[in-house]
């Protein structure tokens, strides 16, 4: 009989769980340490720490860090390798030397003290985790190759994108500007307003972009109109145009055809 083994996705949400439940036992049994007595001393450990804790030094003001640096250097596609796996990092520093901070469950890219890339580490092999964001400024300037990209396909971006790219009148250029559009405004922010240009017909970057400000700026909303009872502005009453008009004088060309 064979025994199937477990994805990786199953072993990790296993290593957790157990993690967890170590944690719970450690604090558990650290809690219980409290009231064993002190050897050569009648207090016990809480007494005892009750009474050390105005000369104690105080905790660090951060948690410490836990990782392990790795000197990496990018290649010419702007990815880095870590643990048989690819990163991506701003093509601004392809072929670069960088230092990589290896986390329990990220990673830290950064080029000399200037952090440049964060990414959720990947536990299994022969992956690439691709940021897109890390390559729309090489490809604002070759927009030809936003079919293509790795990084778009892999980013799995909701539908509304799609149609805007399908219908926008500039092209995979003006596609790219929207999605810089994630580096100014909060991504959810951006959909919001991009459904709206999308639903009102308006295909361009601009627009979209009209309509973050308007959401994110005061000085660019737009006020609502409201006339006061004693506006001087004239109010004019115009008559609902009659259509059935129109129904009429096809009825009468057919009549004289």
């Amino acid at each position: 009989m064979t025994i199937p083994r477990p994805s990786i996705q199953e072993a990790l949400f296993s290593f957790k769980a157990q993690i967890s439940s170590l944690q719970e036992w450690l604090l558990e049994k650290c809690i219980s340490y409290e009231n064993t007595t002190v050897p050569r001393s009648s207090l016990t450990v809480g007494e005892a720490f009750v009474q050390e804790l105005p000369i104690m030094l105080p905790l660090p003001p951060r948690p410490l860090d836990c990782f392990r640096v790795v000197p990496v250097k990018s290649n010419t596609l702007s990815m880095i390798h870590i643990e048989k796996n690819a990163y991506s990092v701003p093509v601004s520093y392809a072929s670069t030397q960088l230092i990589c901070r290896v986390f329990a469950e990220k990673i830290e890219v950064y080029h000399g003290k200037s952090l440049i890339a964060t990414h959720e580490r990947c536990l299994e092999k022969g992956k690439e985790i691709l940021q897109y964001d890390h390559y729309l400024d090489l490809l604002l300037i070759r927009p030809g190759a936003v079919l293509y990209a790795r990084p778009l396909h892999q980013a799995g971006l909701p539908a509304i994108y799609q149609k805007f790219l399908d219908k926008c009148r500039g092209g995979m250029k003006e596609f790219v500007r929207l999605l810089l559009l994630h580096r100014e405004f909060d991504t959810s922010l951006v959909e919001e307003a991009l459904g709206e240009a999308c639903q009102k017909g308006m295909f361009q970057y601009d627009a979209v972009r009209q309509l973050l400000l308007q959401r994110t700026l005061p000085e660019h909303r737009l006020p609502q109109l409201s006339l006061a009872e004693d506006s001087s502005v004239p109010r004019i009453q115009v008559k609902a145009p009659d259509l059935s008009q129109y129904n009429r004088l096809l009825q009468k060309r057919s009549v004289v055809h």
